[in-house]
């Protein structure tokens, strides 16, 4: 294709934006509307076969009716001269390419926003778009400043067939630095967690200038799945956007958020929230006995006070904190911490179920990264002089469960344990469908007992895996 030429009888390339492996992007005039419209022309040279032509018409057959504001939807799909193309609206910012390394805090929650809103679009179709080639150079600015989607609806079957088809051999059906560990293995057919690894490669790109994962002639998903570490942001980044990045980049599937999880949390952190609120400590499941007996307490202090200022011998006897209660508020003082371990031991001798539960959470110590120990668990374990057995925790919050099986955060942290396997806990094997089922009796429990905050964690675990399940068994 050539400057000042007239295409199919009607667009007038005016100059090339663009050439990838399959397609060349003009800029062209529209001579019947009069307008600046962007021509992608698919196999330009070539032209492709009679198979190829049908396979494409097919393909995008399916997209032309994506209408979502992060999507930069083709206005119309013909043929000429066996060359498929497409009429997109132009976009005069261009794509992101051009600001590699320059995006600030703000500029990286707005793209992960923006794409993840289109991506989970995609996702919900059918039959399921997977974008597969999530990089800078497909991501458009609108003129609002909005981030949009574009080259989607191109399968892998249709990318084979445009191989085929121009007699032409390329390295992959995507670009290298951006495609997740697990399309470097055995079974790489394509799942919604590629995209969600892409964008999180995108959107460190966009921060630091470099792809997260490169040595060499390699890199990619293909370092990470021997071995290599996920990089973090420097400490000018906060915290949160650092752990979303890294959550997308997770090594397995199952641990990435989905496209509408990682919408939410954008759009929190953009409100200025925080999309990852610490745990609640783990005593706030004792909160309230703790509540009425601490009360319960200062009234009798203030009753002790007024006697002794009336010298009245007066002996007044109240209750006291017992068991479970008694043993968590005992280990909240460095001086009594012993005292309330001694007791915590001892109802766990005598199988009080609240006591082994907690016990096994003193012990438990997360080995996956993506699975922050709870500060308040930490400084009990330094406290109290624990050193951190995922065995016994386990062991622990087996028995737990046999004396009380409604207890559902512990149900909720078995299945963590079985969906971690020996990334969280060097202690079981991974089992997604035992995490299933856990996580799901559990959240039956929860909900039976109104408690919103392990109703959502739970939630938030399933949809975790759930589109993943089925792929992973």
């Amino acid at each position: 294709m050539v400057n000042n030429n007239l295409f199919h009888g009607r667009y007038f390339l005016e100059r090339l934006l663009g050439r990838g492996n399959f397609s060349e992007v003009w800029l062209a005039k529209d001579d019947k509307t009069e307008s600046e419209v962007a021509l992608k022309i698919y196999a330009p040279a070539t032209g492709l076969d009679e198979h190829g032509v049908n396979v494409l018409a097919r393909e995008f057959a399916i997209v032309l009716n994506a209408n979502h504001k992060n999507l930069l939807k083709p206005l119309y799909y013909d043929t000429y001269e066996r060359k498929p193309y497409l009429v997109l609206p132009y976009c005069k910012n261009g794509s992101i390419q051009r600001r590699v390394g320059q995006f600030s805090e703000d500029e990286a929650w707005h793209l992960l926003h923006d794409v993840a809103s289109g991506l989970a679009f995609l996702h919900a179709m059918k039959p399921t778009v997977i974008h597969q080639d999530i990089k800078p150079d497909n991501i458009m600015v609108d003129n609002n400043g909005s981030y949009m989607i574009t080259d989607f609806g191109v399968s892998a079957h249709a990318k084979s067939t445009l191989r085929k088809s121009m007699s032409i051999k390329f390295a992959s059906a995507g670009t290298t630095a951006y495609m997740a560990p697990e399309r470097f293995s055995k079974d790489n057919t394509p799942i919604m967690a590629n995209d969600i690894w892409s964008l999180g490669a995108m959107t460190y790109e966009m921060i630091t200038g470099e792809v997260p994962f490169t040595a060499g002639h390699l890199e990619g998903g293909i370092l990470q799945k021997n071995g290599a570490e996920i990089p973090e942001l420097s400490e000018a980044y906060s915290p949160q956007l650092n752990t979303l990045i890294g959550m997308c980049l997770s090594l397995n599937p199952w641990d990435r958020p989905t496209a509408e999880q990682v919408e939410s949390y954008a759009r929190i952190a953009i409100g200025g929230g925080d999309p990852f609120p610490k745990p609640k400590p783990w005593y706030v499941k004792f909160k309230v006995p703790l509540v009425i007996c601490t009360s319960l307490l200062i009234a009798l202090l203030i009753i002790w006070g007024v006697v002794s200022y009336m010298k009245t011998e007066i002996i007044i006897d109240g209750p006291e904190l017992e068991g479970v209660a008694k043993a968590a508020n005992l280990m909240k003082s460095s001086s009594t911490s012993s005292e309330g371990l001694a007791l915590l031991n001892d109802l766990v001798e005598q199988n009080d179920a609240d006591a082994t539960y907690l016990l096994s959470r003193l012990y438990f110590k997360s080995k996956s990264p993506s699975d922050i120990c709870p500060d308040s668990i930490r400084l009990m374990q330094n406290s109290l002089g624990i050193t951190p057995d995922n065995s016994k925790a386990h062991e622990l919050l087996i028995k737990a469960l046999e004396l009380n099986p409604n207890n559902y955060y512990g149900l909720y942290e078995l299945g963590c344990d079985f969906l971690g396997g020996d990334a969280r806990t060097d202690v079981v094997k991974r089992d997604v469908k035992k995490a299933d089922k856990y996580f799901r009796d559990g959240l039956s429990l929860a909900k039976d007992a109104n408690d919103e905050y392990y109703i959502e964690l739970i939630q938030q675990q399933i949809e975790k895996y759930e589109n993943y399940i089925n792929d992973y068994e």
